[in-house]
């Protein structure tokens, strides 16, 4: 081992013995061996004698860059020496020994000397390499790997490519279509011929080439009495891949694009039809090899898709020319009807494959075929609203469309139907590994499902009667008893399809044939419900047909609402149903509030147990309830949970959703009730709404930093406040109290204030009780969040301020950090709240908690229960809520409310100021009085009142400066508008 190759093998440690300082020089000295003139004959000397595989992949490596940039620099002789030299290391036999990645990087190499001197200065490149052909095995698997390399390089338009190259493309395909397809064509017939016996990886080689090929090239080199049976032969044979290669082929073969008459004529003269049509007992080796059936799979398909589309357009094109006027002569007209008729009898051929592949219960062989079936119906229904009547009804029964009709429908239950051998468990997996087993599944169910349904609704939407029929007929035999869940399950699954855009007279109650299989299955007691996925289908079943249910009788809707509130539903041993359960029991309640009216006493005793049980056990691991599931067409799969939040310090992951439904539920049962009913009509469904909230206290408590489960709460207080009104004053002090938490931050403290100020307009004095609580709590929880230097002005947290990344900074004294900008729109919200909670008590009869509020916490001696509060209450409270706010207000002085105001204005005055000292009136006279506009006498004689006068004084005061203060602000007016106007 000399230099070169230590320096190579350095290059390539992947094992850490080797330092980055020699690493780099390694790569320093095979970059001077690159730049050398003589590089291309040592790396082919090294690539034909080294023991490495490193140092033969460097040399193979360095050859394919050589010859895609530097080889026009070489002399002509050196040029023809190193293609000679590439295609002899690639033909000889020992490369077949060669690693593939080897062998890539010659054909790469050669491949790149071909784009240089293809046609021009290598006329006979193509003609070479077939020379080299019975060499052996070596020599094909090269040929192969460069006309692939070929593709990829420098014809295929799936690689972006510049205009220069699009243009060198063009020229090399034009040259290989004048000089080389024939005798490529003919070698791969060989090829095939020769060695699917002996060596059929080499023949597969060849097929796989030949896929790249087939939709550019003369049709007339494949598709001839010669490949194609070769083809049908090799799909015989006994290797998997070679008989995959086949039916690409062939896939790409019916693929190519022509004229519709002339595929249709292909597609005869190929006898790809009868051979497809064997398969209508099943695909061969679905069950052992499931790649190869999906090879089969596509063939089939494209097939099949390939004869609809040329029937549409023989179809379309007479269509066209009568609809301009333009006459169809008798022989176009002769052609076009035998080219239907033709595609017409190759489809009827081709169906019983086509559903035996849907029938597979494979994925991927299902997902073949289903793409097609889509595209046929899709015609029949544009065929069905060109017929007389527009299309309003079915297809006339016995027509040869409508004949296909009910073998559809029965293949697509099969296929949407759960193995015998599945995964799905009944009700509660039995080990992790169990339930990771059944979510993949499901998962891939509700996936296949998505198409499968819409084939099934646009297939019901042609032949309404048959489709009614047969999923009566399935749902017969499902709840006759015996019948196992999967059946059940597709069964159920299919009358849930069938409501999404029904007539309306269909679904009509008591008359509509669709409406009857719904109260069947709602009247009926389903043998296999416990299983936790057909539980899922009957309950998103009911939900559909609600209006069944509610023109049922006096039986028909208690018994459906028993279903969501009992085991059945909430109830279920399986988590992932129960909460589900109580989502779709919130849309029942939303669709059927009328109807559910007389039912409500005993849906609220129903809940009250399941919004507990919830509440106190917030689980760890627990199934989705919003999300969809299988029976809807797949939009979701079950058991998919995800961790919404934490809770102090411990890491809950947790599925709130459930409880959010059942709060829900009660909210929208809630919204047909009103204050009157609940506490004077029928003061005992007020009793069970408070006896609700009693227990939906227990969710915020258990969760308290749930956010959307605060949300949800929050919304059902502000439920019960419409519905008990005064009743339900008692009940709030522990409501409040979840909400307001020991961590709750400052968007939870702003829904709070938010929730105080519309009970303090609804209830006003006679909240007194709760503020008395509520008041200091809420206060020192927002002075907690809003440090003692906080700006209370709020000019460094307007938006234009927040947006400014050092003005964010400034705002509080706080540092710009990641995150902080938000922070501070978080805090100046907070601010604002509490601004609208301190206007809340002062303008709603609620002073006294203010009163209170500075009385107890700023002492006379100087002392403070929060730091910062004395200067909070002297700055915010004293001078923006008693003087600024009454100043900017458009109160009129003469009502009976403003002297009142002015009242408690007064005493409020002087309570901060026996509160707050000397400071307070420091504050007014040098500070706020100024800012305000008072005169300095006016200024002077406030201070008077506040210091000596009694309340009625400084009241009378207050009138009479508020009414001066208005008329200069009038006469301000006036000369503006004065000014304005000359």
């Amino acid at each position: 081992m000399d230099d070169f190759e230590k320096a190579i093998l350095f290059t390539f440690d992947q094992t850490g013995s080797v330092g980055p300082d020699i690493k780099a020089q390694s790569q320093a000295y095979l970059e001077q061996v690159r730049a050398s003139p003589d590089c291309w004959r040592l790396c082919l000397a090294r690539f034909e004698a080294s023991q490495f595989l490193e140092v033969r992949f460097w040399c193979a490596q360095t050859l394919s860059s050589l010859a895609r940039s530097s080889y026009a620099q070489l002399p002509p002789e050196a040029r023809d020496q190193l293609k000679r030299a590439l295609v002899a290391a690639g033909t000889q036999p020992g490369a077949a020994q060669l690693p593939s990645f080897l062998r890539n990087k010659i054909a790469q190499a050669v491949v790149a000397i071909a784009a240089h001197e293809y046609p021009d200065q290598w006329p006979s490149f193509f003609q070479d390499l077939l020379g080299t052909l019975a060499q052996g095995a070596a020599a094909v698997d090269l040929f192969c790997r460069i006309l692939v390399s070929v593709d990829q390089d420098i014809i295929s338009l799936d690689v972006p490519r510049s205009a220069d190259e699009a243009k060198q493309s063009m020229h090399f395909k034009d040259s290989m279509r004048e000089r080389a397809l024939s005798d490529i064509a003919a070698a791969w017939g060989t090829i095939v011929a020769t060695y699917a016996g002996s060596a059929p990886d080499v023949a597969t080689a060849a097929l796989e080439t030949v896929q790249r090929f087939v939709h550019w090239i003369d049709i007339g080199l494949v598709a001839n009495d010669t490949f194609v049976p070769l083809l049908f032969q090799v799909l015989n044979a006994p290797q998997e891949s070679l008989r995959g290669a086949a039916a690409d082929v062939l896939t790409e073969i019916v693929s190519k694009r022509m004229e519709a008459v002339a595929k249709l004529s292909l597609i005869q003269q190929l006898g790809v039809v009868p051979v497809c049509a064997r398969w209508a007992g099943g695909l061969p080796s679905v069950d052992d090899e499931p790649e190869l059936a999906v090879k089969y799979a596509r063939l089939l398909a494209a097939l099949a898709t390939e004869v609809l589309e040329a029937w549409k357009k023989v179809e379309n094109s007479v269509l066209s020319m009568a609809a301009v006027g333009l006459e169809v002569d008798a022989e176009a007209s002769a052609d076009a009807a035998s080219a239907c008729a033709g595609a017409s009898a190759l489809l009827d051929a081709l169906f019983p494959a086509v559903l035996a592949a849907l029938r597979a219960g494979q994925d991927e062989v299902a997902a073949a075929v289903v793409p097609f079936l889509l595209a046929y119906i899709a015609r029949l229904r544009a065929l069905q609203k060109r017929a007389p009547g527009g299309g309003s009804g079915s297809l006339p029964e016995g027509s040869p469309e409508a004949a296909h009709l009910p073998a559809i429908l029965e293949s697509i239950a099969a296929c949407a139907r759960f193995p015998d051998d599945t995964a799905a468990y009944e009700v509660v997996a039995s080990s992790a590994d169990e339930r990771v087993a059944a979510e993949e599944e499901e998962a891939a169910m509700a996936e296949r499902r998505q198409d499968l349904f819409t084939l099934f609704r646009n297939t019901a939407s042609l032949a309404r009667s048959g489709a009614y029929s047969f999923v009566g007929g399935r749902l017969s035999a499902a709840v006759g008893g015996g019948a196992a869940w999967q059946d059940v399950e597709v069964a159920v699954s299919l009358l849930y399809q069938l409501g999404e855009g029904a007539p309306e007279a269909d679904t009509k109650p008591g008359t509509g044939v669709l409406a009857q299989l719904a109260a069947g299955i709602m009247a009926t007691e389903v043998p296999a419900a416990k299983h936790r996925l057909v539980a899922l289908a009957l309950l998103e079943t009911y939900v559909r047909y609600s209006r069944v249910a509610a023109a049922g009788g006096d039986s028909a809707l208690p018994a459906v609402v028993a279903r969501f509130l009992d085991s059945r539903g909430m109830g279920h041993p399986c988590e992932a149903v129960a909460k589900r359960a109580a989502y779709l029991f919130c849309r029942l309640a939303k669709q059927l509030r009328s109807n559910l009216r007389p039912l409500v006493p005993d849906i609220l005793q129903r809940l009250q147990p399941h919004l507990a049980a919830i509440a106190a056990s917030p689980t760890q691991d627990a199934g989705a309830s919003t999300k969809s599931t299988g029976v809807t067409g797949g939009r979701g799969a079950l058991g998919q949970g995800a961790a919404l939040t934490a809770v102090d310090d411990r890491l809950y992951a947790f599925e709130a959703a459930g409880l959010l439904q059942a709060l829900e539920a009660v909210t929208r049962v809630a919204k047909g009730l009103s204050l009157r009913l609940c506490t004077e009509a029928r003061p005992e469904l007020g009793a069970l709404l408070a006896g609700a909230l009693q227990a939906a206290v227990a969710a915020p408590r258990a969760l308290p930093a749930n956010k959307p489960l605060r949300a949800r709460f929050i919304s059902f207080l502000h439920r019960m406040v419409e519905c008990l009104g005064a009743t339900l004053l008692p009940y709030l002090p522990a409501a409040l109290e979840v909400l307001l938490y020991a961590q709750a931050d400052a968007t939870d403290v702003v829904d709070v204030l938010l929730l105080l100020n519309q009970l303090a307009l609804r209830f006003k004095d006679a909240l007194a009780p709760v503020m008395q609580e509520m008041a200091p709590a809420c206060v020192a929880r927002v002075h907690s969040l809003l440090p003692a230097d906080w700006d209370w002005s709020g000019a460094k947290c307007t938006p234009a301020a927040l947006s400014t990344p050092t003005a964010a900074a400034a705002a509080g004294e706080r540092p710009a950090g990641a995150g902080s900008t938000e922070d501070l729109r978080e805090r100046a919200e907070l601010q604002r709240a509490y601004y609208a909670f301190l206007h809340a008590l002062v303008h709603n009869g609620l002073t006294g908690t203010v009163e209170r509020l500075a009385a107890e916490w700023c002492s006379a001696e100087g002392g403070e229960a929060l730091p910062g509060f004395r200067e909070f209450v002297m700055k915010q409270f004293g001078g923006e809520v008693l003087l600024e706010a009454l100043v900017a207000s458009s109160i009129d002085i003469r009502d009976a409310a403003a002297i009142s105001l002015l009242t408690e204005v007064a005493q409020s005055l002087q309570l901060v100021h026996s509160r707050c000292g000397e400071a307070y009136l420091a504050y007014l006279c040098t500070a706020l009085l100024p800012r305000m506009g008072w005169p300095p006498e006016a200024a002077q004689q406030l201070m008077a009142h506040i210091t000596g006068s009694e309340v009625r004084v400084l009241k009378d005061f207050l009138k009479s400066a508020l009414q001066q203060i208005k008329q200069q602000q009038q006469q301000q007016q006036r000369q503006q508008q004065r000014q304005n106007g000359t």
